[in-house]
C-alpha cells in the first residue's frame, strides 16, 4: 500500500546518504524497508498534526539507488518466485512516482494553496467539500460545487503533463503503456476485472437508482436535477448522529473487536492516536511503521455514521498488519497484493452498518432508516469505484487526452445518475489503477464474508472463532493475491457475481 501514499512529494533538507550496497536480493529488501520506514513515519506524523510540512523527496533522494533504471529494470527482467515479482513492482512503481515527484509537489502545493472566494471571504480549496456536505440550501450547494470546479480547471494542465510523464516512465520500462505496466506488474487481470465493472453497473443500476431517487426526494431535490453535492449533503446523513455519538466511538470498536478476541487498548504494537491537533487530518488513516511491530491508527473524532465506518475500516488494516507473523519476509509484510488488505479493511469497516451490530451497540427507532442510507451510500461507493476504472482504462489509452473530457463526465453520470463537473476529468483518478484493486477487493470481502457466516452464523462478528480465523489469514500478510485467498475459500477465484447478489439484496444484516 505504500505508493498510494506518493501523492504530495514535498521538497526538503537532505536526509543522511544511504551507504552502498551490492545489487543482491537481501540489501535490496533491506533497503527498501528502511524507505518504507522513514516514508510511512514521515507521512504519519504530519497526518497526524505533529508535523506541518513533509520532507518526502529528501527521503526519496537518500534511497534513490532503489530507483534507478538499470537496477529497476534487471529487477522487472529476472522475476521468477513470488518474492521478485512484488519487488518488481515495488520497484516500478516508486520509479515512476520518482519521476513524477517535481509535478506531482506542484499541483498538491496548488491545491494547498488554492481558495475560493465564500461569503464575502475565502476559504480551502479542499475544504470546499466538507462544506458542501453541510450545506442545506441547495442554491449555495450549487454554487460552491461551481467555484470549486471552477479551481480545478487551474491545475488540468499540470495533471495533463504528469499523465504523459508517466506513460513516458512506463515506456522506459519497456511497457506499451502505463496500463500494460500495472495489469504485468501487479497481476491485476484488468480484462476481466473492466468486464465485472460493466456487469456490476448493470445489474445494480435499477436497485441503485431506486435508492438514490428516494433519498434525494427527502431532501427536495428532483432526480433529473441532481448533482454530486446533493448526493454528498444526504450522504452526511445528519439525522442519524444520535445513533453514531463521538464520544463513544472509539469504545464501541474495541468492544466489537473484543468479542473476536481482540484486545485492541492492550496491543503494544498497535498506537491509537485521538488527540486533537489543529492540522491534524480530519480522516482516520492506519499507517505501518514498521510491521508488525509498530503500526499506528490516527483519527480526529468527530462523530456521525461516517466516522464510524472510515474508524472500523482502518482497523481493519491495523489488525491485518498487527497480527502478520514477524518471521514473515519483508515482501509479504510491506508489499504484495493490496486488494487483500482493503478486504480485510472492508469486512470490519461494513460492521456498523449491520443490522445485527446496530442491534446491540447503537439499537435506536430510527436504525433501519440508517441501514437503508447506509446501503445507498455503499452502491454508490462501489459503482463510482468501477465507473471510474473504466474511465481510467479510456483515459490511459488515449491518444488525446482532452478528448476524455466529455467521456468522464458521461461514464460518471451514466453510472451514478448525478451530475459530474468534468473539470476533474484528470485529478479523479488514482495511480496504477487502485480501483481495480478496491473492486477484487470487494468481491474478496463476499466472498470471506460468505464463509465466515457459514462457519460461524449470522452473528459471526460477535464469535471469538471468527477472529482465530481471520488471524489465520492475517498471519501471512500479504504472500497470497487475492485470487489466491479466494480458492482457499473454495471458489474458483475472484467472482463478481456474488457482490452482484450482495448489492442486489435488501437483506442488509450480517448474514449478507
Amino acid at each position: 500500500m505504500w505508493y498510494t501514499l506518493l501523492v504530495a512529494v514535498l521538497t526538503g533538507k537532505d536526509h543522511s546518504p544511504v551507504e552502498k550496497y551490492c545489487m543482491n536480493t537481501h540489501d535490496y529488501e533491506h533497503q527498501a524497508e528502511r524507505f518504507l520506514i522513514a516514508f510511512n513515519e514521515e507521512h504519519c506524523e504530519y497526518g497526524a498534526g505533529l508535523k506541518s510540512s513533509v520532507d518526502f523527496a529528501a527521503i526519496y533522494r537518500s534511497y534513490n539507488k532503489l530507483f534507478e533504471l538499470d537496477r529497476v529494470k534487471s529487477l522487472i527482467e529476472g522475476r521468477s518466485t513470488r518474492q521478485e515479482r512484488y519487488l518488481a513492482q515495488f520497484a516500478a512503481f516508486g520509479f515512476v512516482e520518482h519521476s513524477l515527484h517535481n509535478l506531482t509537489e506542484d499541483i498538491a502545493d496548488r491545491e494547498a494553496r488554492a481558495t475560493i472566494e465564500w461569503d464575502g471571504g475565502e476559504i480551502p480549496y479542499r475544504q470546499a467539500c466538507f462544506l458542501a456536505a453541510n450545506e442545506p440550501d441547495r442554491t449555495r450547494r450549487r454554487a460552491l460545487e461551481d467555484r470549486v470546479a471552477a479551481a480545478a480547471e487551474e491545475t488540468i494542465p499540470l495533471n495533463a503533463q504528469r499523465i504523459h510523464h508517466m506513460h513516458q516512465a512506463a515506456a522506459s520500462l519497456g511497457f506499451s503503456d502505463s496500463v500494460e505496466m500495472c495489469d504485468d506488474l501487479a497481476g491485476l487481470d484488468l480484462k476481466y476485472i473492466e468486464s465485472c465493472a460493466s456487469n456490476l453497473i448493470e445489474e445494480t443500476a435499477e436497485v441503485y437508482r431506486d435508492l438514490l431517487e428516494s433519498h434525494l426526494r427527502d431532501i427536495g431535490i428532483a432526480p433529473a436535477e441532481a448533482t454530486t453535492t446533493d448526493y454528498l449533503f444526504r450522504r452526511r446523513g445528519e439525522e442519524f448522529d444520535d445513533l453514531f455519538p463521538a464520544d463513544v466511538m472509539v469504545s464501541r470498536l474495541h468492544d466489537s473487536l473484543s468479542e473476536l478476541g481482540i484486545d485492541m487498548p492492550s496491543q503494544p504494537n498497535v498506537t491509537l492516536d485521538l488527540s486533537d491537533r489543529p492540522q491534524k487530518s480530519l480522516r482516520a488513516f492506519c499507517t505501518p511503521i514498521r510491521v508488525p511491530e509498530d503500526i499506528r491508527l490516527v483519527l480526529r473524532p468527530r462523530g456521525g455514521h461516517e466516522d464510524y465506518l472510515v474508524l472500523f475500516h482502518e482497523a481493519g488494516h491495523a489488525e491485518h498488519l498487527a497480527h502478520v507473523k514477524p518471521e514473515v519476509p519483508f515482501c509479504y509484510r510491506y508489499l504484495g497484493d493490496d486488494s487483500v488488505t482493503e478486504a480485510f479493511a472492508f469486512l470490519l469497516g461494513q460492521l456498523p452498518r449491520v443490522r445485527g451490530w446496530l442491534n446491540r451497540r447503537a439499537s435506536a427507532a430510527n436504525a433501519d432508516d440508517y441501514r437503508a442510507l447506509a446501503r445507498l451510500v455503499r452502491l454508490h461507493q462501489i459503482r463510482k469505484t468501477a465507473a471510474k476504472l473504466l474511465y481510467e482504462l479510456k483515459l490511459h489509452r488515449a491518444a488525446d487526452l482532452n478528448a476524455c473530457r466529455a467521456e468522464y463526465a458521461e461514464i460518471l453520470e451514466k453510472a451514478l445518475f448525478l451530475r459530474a463537473k468534468s473539470a476533474n476529468f484528470l485529478a479523479d483518478t488514482d495511480d496504477f489503477f487502485y480501483s481495480a484493486r478496491y473492486l477484487r477487493a470487494w468481491m474478496l470481502e463476499v466472498q470471506l464474508r460468505a464463509r465466515l457466516v457459514e462457519q460461524f452464523g449470522p452473528m459471526w462478528f460477535t464469535k471469538r472463532e471468527a477472529g482465530d480465523s481471520l488471524k489465520d489469514f492475517w498471519a501471512f500478510g500479504q504472500e497470497f493475491t487475492a485470487d489466491e485467498l479466494a480458492q482457499r475459500l473454495g471458489y474458483p477465484g475472484l467472482q463478481v457475481e456474488p457482490l452482484i447478489e450482495d448489492l442486489l439484496s435488501d437483506e442488509d444484516d450480517a448474514a449478507r
